[in-house]
């Protein structure tokens, strides 16, 4: 789709059986493509409100964006920029603790719960940088007597990397490892524009898995161009065999502009989706792994303590070019774009390099809108009590409509003191959550166009 359009009502909830919509993985509410320009006071108050959101917990989670890959993916839709010989990657991790440093000005020192460097390839970069990068940037925000971040993580993609990479990236401090295989099928992997050897992926994963980092999770993605079933379920046999702490399957999101779309490729049908994930669940769960999201199977050890934080309501600080900030009170995102790659990079750098934020929009929450995000994204498994300490109001009583067309059509359970969606509400929970989007958040996206 185009963009995220709600279009969740009772009918087309009714219809589900027919696997014939299928809705874009919602990780944040509101979706980015309800950011916009602040408005000239909210501009101009934009740091007390960094501040004020920052004061309401004594919890931090820390995310590093570092946006340089070797080559640009076909499906990709983040914010990457390609990797050339001039690329100063060092020069970048200055950068990050220029921009952390102006934070750390905003705020008391905290609990830093997690850390996280993604991308982009974070794994390009020197795991000496690294080692330095998470030790400077946590002495900006820990408190004195705080214990060291639960995880510390970072995104790796396979042919940056080998086994004395990997130790030296274990003993710079980090604990939880994203592989970001995608397929494990060597003609799809071509596809996406990547070169790796044939069996560099199930190399890395038992590479990692015998450094010893606490979780090693392995991301994999359906709906591929040319992607057969067949090659889903050779990507999923050779991971489990392989046994990592976690495995991430993702939908395919197709949008305007990227490599996908040059080539015609709009993504694969709803039902076509909808068959691989069930396929994912029953494999997985087959094999002793436990689903914990609609996306993410775990085993002892595993998991995704950073989303899991995000996804409680916790503050979530993003630095880095077009890194995103999930904050209590305001959303903000740095410069970003798919089109003009290196121009949001330069952007970024200038900004920061002169003292200032690299903000470009956002989106202000009222209380309204922190109640709706603490359902779209908890709605897995929502606390009853936990939402009405946060909000004041009980879930069901805010929204018994919608709640209770999801009774009925055996997608959620509701008791006294939990919400819980069923196996069959799982698959379908991101349209599931379009339900409790807001109407001011509805219009926004429907007015959104891909221009950036």
């Amino acid at each position: 789709m185009e963009v995220l359009t709600p279009s969740s009502t009772p009918a087309t909830l009714e219809g589900l059986d027919g696997d014939k919509e299928h809705g874009d993985y919602v990780y944040m509410y509101p979706p980015r493509q309800a950011y916009r320009n602040f408005d000239p006071a909210t501009s101009a108050g934009l740091p007390d409100l960094i501040a004020t959101s920052l004061a309401n917990s004594d919890l931090l989670n820390l995310y590093l964006h570092v946006p340089f890959c070797k080559q640009i993916c076909a499906f990709c839709n983040l914010y990457t920029t390609r990797l050339g010989n001039d690329t100063d990657l060092r020069g970048y991790v200055e950068l990050l603790i220029a921009e952390a440093r102006l934070y750390a000005r905003m705020c008391e020192r905290k609990t830093v719960q997690t850390f996280y460097l993604g991308g982009g390839t974070p794994s390009l970069l020197d795991p000496r940088d690294v080692e330095a990068l998470l030790t400077r940037v946590l002495r900006l925000f820990m408190a004195d007597g705080t214990p060291p971040p639960a995880e510390v993580a970072i995104e790796v993609a396979p042919e940056t990397v080998d086994a004395a990479k990997l130790r030296d990236l274990r003993g710079a401090g980090i604990n939880r490892i994203n592989l970001g295989l995608q397929s494990m099928v060597a003609q799809e992997v071509a596809r996406l524009g990547r070169r790796r050897p044939e069996s560099r992926s199930h190399a890395l994963i038992e590479e990692a898995l015998g450094v010893g980092f606490a979780n090693v999770c392995v991301d994999l993605i359906y709906g591929l161009r040319h992607q057969t079933d067949s090659g889903w379920e050779t990507s999923l046999r050779d991971v489990i065999e392989l046994s990592p702490h976690t495995v991430c399957a993702y939908a395919l999101t197709s949008r305007p502009h990227t490599g996908y779309r040059r080539q015609g490729f709009g993504g694969a049908e709803a039902e076509v989706l909808y068959r691989r994930y069930e396929m994912a669940h029953q494999m997985l769960t087959d094999a002793g792994y436990s689903q914990d999201t609609h996306v993410r199977w775990t085993k002892k050890g595993g998991g995704y303590l950073q989303k899991e934080y995000h996804w409680g309501m916790q503050n979530l600080l993003g630095i880095g070019a077009g890194a995103r900030s999930y904050l209590w009170s305001v959303d903000t995102r740095n410069g970003y774009s798919i089109r003009s790659r290196k121009d949001a990079l330069s952007d970024y750098t200038r900004s920061i390099s002169q003292g200032h934020l690299g903000i470009v929009d956002g989106f202000h929450m009222s209380a309204e809108e922190r109640a709706r995000k603490a359902i779209v994204l908890g709605v897995m498994d929502l606390d009853r009590a936990w939402f009405e300490e946060l909000t004041g109001s009980d879930p069901v009583a805010l929204y018994p409509e919608e709640f209770g067309i999801l009774e009925r059509l055996d997608l959620c359970t509701i008791v006294d003191d939990r919400i819980r969606l069923t196996e069959r509400g799982r698959k379908y929970r991101d349209i599931i959550v379009q339900m409790f989007f807001s109407d001011a958040v509805r219009r926004r996206l429907s007015g959104f166009r891909y221009l950036e």
